[in-house]
């Protein structure tokens, strides 16, 4: 991958969460916590805050959006019949998380910031 495709999977930060939880997860998260985390950011929520309708409208998100663009790169696999979400073994990754290092905001920990309840 060429340094300035990985600046554009890296420009969403929908798809910078998303990596970033499979990243500290183990490499393989479901649909629904990936939609969950994406939701509760858009939101400035607590996952646990966060309501179905809001959940579904990331997961619409992340599956018509996010996920065709990671599937194309080699970034991700997805187990459509397990709805689990896997880092690739590709070796475009490097190179992703290369080009990550470059950005002020990596990891995007303002991104996972969950405010005061």
């Amino acid at each position: 991958m060429k340094q300035t495709e990985a600046f554009r999977v890296l420009a969403s930060a929908d798809r910078q969460l998303v990596l970033h939880t499979l990243v500290e997860r183990g490499r393989e998260v479901t649909v629904e916590e990936l939609s969950r985390q994406v939701a509760a950011r858009r939101h400035r929520l607590a996952p646990e805050q966060i309501d179905d309708q809001q959940v579904e409208r990331a997961r619409v998100r992340l599956v018509h959006t996010h996920f065709p663009h990671l599937v194309e790169r080699n970034v991700v696999e997805i187990d459509w019949s397990e709805r689990v979400v896997t880092l690739s073994d590709d070796e475009c990754l490097g190179e992703l998380f290369d080009a990550a290092e470059e950005l002020d905001g990596w990891p995007p920990t303002d991104l996972l910031e969950q405010p005061s309840s």
